[in-house]
């Protein structure tokens, strides 16, 4: 599912030139709601419930366990360029449902010249 996509400016002359490069990277998400479903009618707190409190994450999914995991993503952009001259870059945000664990994934697509 995409969340949101940021395209920057595009130069097509460089487009055309340059080298395209994708950049992808994803974290694992957990529903605690639904990993520890808990039936009973107590007023206690769940597992789920307990866990999902000291978690943080995207709001567009589930929370994930490593919240600064795509932090690394400027250094991988500078390896794909290293003369820093990108244009056309898109920014994607996107999540992959598979029941109670989800994928968490920003991907950089663009070009390098």
């Amino acid at each position: 599912m995409l969340h949101s996509a940021q395209l920057g400016e595009i130069d097509s002359q460089e487009v055309l030139k340059g080298k395209r490069f994708e950049i992808s990277i994803s974290e694992l998400g957990v529903d605690m709601q639904e990993a520890f479903d808990n039936d009973s009618k107590d007023d206690e707190a769940s597992l789920g419930d307990l866990i999902a409190l000291f978690q943080m994450g995207p709001r567009t999914g589930n929370p994930v366990f490593v919240d600064d995991y795509s932090d690394i993503l400027h250094t991988w952009l500078a390896q794909e360029c290293p003369s820093g001259q990108i244009t056309g870059l898109m920014a994607l945000r996107e999540s992959a449902d598979y029941g109670t664990i989800s994928g968490e994934i920003v991907r950089l697509v663009g070009y390098c010249s």
